[in-house]
C-alpha cells in the first residue's frame, strides 16, 4: 500500500487552507510537502519492480470522469449561448490530423522499440505534439471570448485547457523516453506512456466534438 495518496490529500488541504486564509507562510509548508512527494514518488518509482498495469486504467478512468462531467457542462450550457471558441473547420480541425498523425508515430514506435529508427518515430511524435501545442496557443490567442464571458465559455475553455495540460504531461512521458531510452526504462513505462498518449490523442476528437461541433 502506497502513502502517496495520503501526502497529496494533505498537500491539497494546506492549499485550500492558504486560499481560504489568504496566508502565504504556508506556501513553505506547502513546497515542503510537495518535495517530499516527489522525492517519495521517485522512490517508489526506481525501486519497485512490481507495477500493475489495473492501477494505471484505474487512472484512465478517472481522467475519463474529469473529461465526461465536463461534457455534460457544456451539452447542458450550450443552449443559452451561440459560437464557438473557434470555427470547426479551422484550427482545431488541423489539429485532429496533428494528434491522428502523432497516434500513428508513436504506434510505429511502440512496435520498433530496441531497432536504431524507433528514435525518429519518437520525434516525429514529439514534433506532432508540439505543433499541436503552437495551434492551440495560437487559437486561445485569437479567441474572442474569454472565461467568464459564460458558463458555456467556461465549460468550453476548461475542457480545451485540461486536454492541453494532458498533451503537456504526455509529451513530457515521451520526453523521458528520449532522453533516458526505451531500454533503461522497463517495458511498463514505456508501454503506459505510449497508451496515455493515444489516450490524449482520441480524447481530443471527443473534445473536438462537443466543443466545437455540438
Amino acid at each position: 500500500m502506497s502513502l502517496l495518496p495520503v501526502l497529496n490529500s494533505w498537500v491539497v488541504f494546506l492549499m485550500l487552507v492558504n486560499l481560504f486564509f489568504w496566508n502565504l507562510s504556508v506556501v513553505v509548508l506547502v513546497l515542503g510537502v510537495v518535495g517530499f512527494v516527489v522525492l517519495f514518488l521517485l522512490k517508489e518509482l526506481l525501486n519497485n519492480e512490481f507495477h500493475y498495469v489495473d492501477g494505471f486504467l484505474l487512472f484512465i478512468m478517472t481522467e475519463v470522469l474529469a473529461f465526461f462531467s465536463l461534457f455534460v457542462t457544456c451539452l447542458w450550457s450550450e443552449s443559452f449561448v451561440s459560437g464557438s471558441l473557434s470555427h470547426f473547420l479551422e484550427l482545431p480541425f488541423l489539429g485532429c490530423f496533428l494528434l491522428i498523425g502523432s497516434s500513428i508515430t508513436v504506434t510505429a514506435y511502440h512496435h520498433s522499440m530496441g531497432l536504431s529508427g524507433a528514435y525518429m518515430h519518437l520525434i516525429f511524435t514529439l514534433i506532432l505534439g508540439g505543433g499541436f501545442v503552437v495551434l492551440q496557443l495560437y487559437e486561445l490567442y485569437e479567441c474572442r471570448c474569454c472565461l467568464i464571458s459564460s458558463v458555456y465559455f467556461a465549460a468550453c475553455f476548461c475542457t480545451v485547457g485540461l486536454h492541453f495540460l494532458h498533451v503537456l504531461l504526455g509529451m513530457g512521458g515521451l520526453g523521458l523516453i528520449l532522453g533516458f531510452g526505451d531500454l533503461k526504462l522497463n517495458d511498463y513505462y514505456n508501454n503506459m506512456i505510449v497508451w496515455y498518449w493515444h489516450f490524449v490523442d482520441y480524447i481530443w476528437l471527443l473534445v473536438y466534438t462537443v466543443v466545437y461541433l455540438s
